[in-house]
């Protein structure tokens, strides 16, 4: 399933929005509150349980990477104002302790002045792919890391969008220089093939089994191609229609389909074999398409979708309120409403409300998973931790994250949230 991404939310801090109108839910939260209290009363008479957590001290504008043996943040120096910075590796806390645990770095590398790291991604073979850009200059790069030592292996132009056992898949983002879309050797960086890229989109189908299938790229003039991931040849070429021979366009994998969006109006759905044109759709504003259950999702500027019929591109049904998506399923899905950032669940075929579940902040995430986790804070205590499913069934309260103020995301079973005093702090999730 595709990843809806949910875009920016408000801050943990800000007060709960005012509910639209009363329902039952109100009296689940009134009980989830009084439950919270006993929670913590007990917690005072009882010894503190020993439990997996830790602080990495990183200072306020650090940011900070989970992998599934190391946490790495990105920190700048203290005491310099050049923007020097530096990459530094933890170890993964595995042992229980009343109070949490204070990690100690395993190693640290400089990162160039000026430059964003995007991504930090374990490889195999001990390996780290750290990713980054530099917005003032247009230019990107990706390095090799030993997970061990920090030592790097290679460094090559452009950034990987993504990773398979042996090889890695980079584009350069330039606007000074023509890009490149290459696949490497993962070990040693050899270039195994390159392309030009006049891109505004690069998307990718993999089988059941993960293997990478297809490469799709929707170029600048109005092209769609499917390249092989292998040799880098062009399998299928579809030029632009002579009526959008300079529209604007970019182009999704959604199951067995490519939906391509054109001048942000017009969706059309093509076959991945051969580009064969299924059905074309008028959405006005439409700014994406994915995949969402057993439904595509149109999402359109500003906020708000359409939800198609994927074999015919009807649409069933449309709302302004939904900011976005966060899961669903095969009959509902979690929604962030519009104006409120409150969660609700609502009906895939209708759009209908199903439940309301009051204010969350959402728990960043890198992968699918069959729950969103989410945040609520609690004054002078820190964050509850919550579960959260398309079912409509309330939101199950997981943990209490003491001191923890937002700025939350968890992988590989960790969440991690920003600390009240700047630090970051990590607790393994329960089981």
């Amino acid at each position: 399933m595709t990843l809806i991404d949910l875009g920016e939310l408000t801050e943990l801090t800000d007060p709960p929005a005012p509910r639209r109108r009363p329902r039952p839910a109100g009296r689940r939260v009134a009980a989830v509150v009084m439950a919270l209290v006993a929670l913590l009363t007990l917690a005072g008479a009882t010894p503190p349980a020993r439990r997996i957590h830790a602080i990495v001290p990183a200072a306020l504008g650090s940011d900070l990477f989970l992998t599934a043996d190391q946490i790495f943040t990105v920190a700048p120096l203290p005491g310099v104002t050049d923007g020097s910075q530096e990459l530094l590796a933890y170890p993964r806390p595995d042992r229980a302790t009343v109070t949490p645990q204070r990690l100690v770095p395993q190693w640290r590398t400089p990162v160039s002045p000026q430059n964003r790291v995007y991504r930090v991604q374990p490889v195999t073979d001990g390996g780290i792919l750290v990713a980054t850009a530099r917005p003032d200059t247009g230019t990107s790069e990706t390095a090799r890391l030993d997970a061990r030592t920090g030592q790097e292996r290679w460094r090559v132009p452009g950034v990987a969008i993504m990773e398979m056992s042996d090889r890695a898949l980079l584009r350069t983002y330039s606007d000074s220089a023509p890009n490149v879309l290459r696949m490497i050797d993962l070990a040693t960086a050899r270039e195994l093939w390159s392309m030009p890229l006049s891109a505004a989109s690069v998307d990718h189908w993999q089988r059941d089994d993960g293997t990478l299938d297809s490469i799709v790229v929707a170029t600048i003039d109005g092209e769609v191609q499917v390249v092989d991931p292998l040799t880098g040849t062009v399998r299928h070429r579809l030029p632009p229609p002579a009526d959008h021979s300079s529209s604007y366009q970019q182009a999704w994998v959604t199951g067995e389909m490519v939906t391509v969006v054109r001048n942000s109006s017009t969706v059309v759905a093509l076959t991945i074999d051969g580009l064969v044109e299924r059905w074309q759709v008028t959405v006005p504003t439409a700014t994406y398409v994915t995949v969402c259950g057993p439904m595509l999702c149109a999402g359109l500027a500003g906020g708000g979708l359409q939800v198609l019929d994927p074999a015919t591109g009807a649409v069933r049904w449309g709302s302004e309120e939904i900011l976005d998506l966060a899961l669903v399923d095969g009959r509902n899905a979690l929604a962030v409403a519009r104006n409120t950032n409150e969660i609700v669940t609502i009906a895939l075929s209708s759009g209908a409300l199903v439940a309301e579940h009051g204010s969350w902040n959402m728990v960043a995430r890198y992968e699918y998973a069959p729950q969103v986790l989410a945040v609520r804070p609690v004054a002078e205590v820190g964050l509850v931790l919550a579960r959260l499913d398309p079912t409509g069934a309330p939101a199950r309260r997981i943990d209490l994250l003491p001191d923890a103020g937002g700025d939350c995301q968890s992988r590989y079973d960790l969440v991690a949230c920003r600390l009240l005093d700047g630090r970051y702090g990590i607790w393994q999730l329960p089981g």
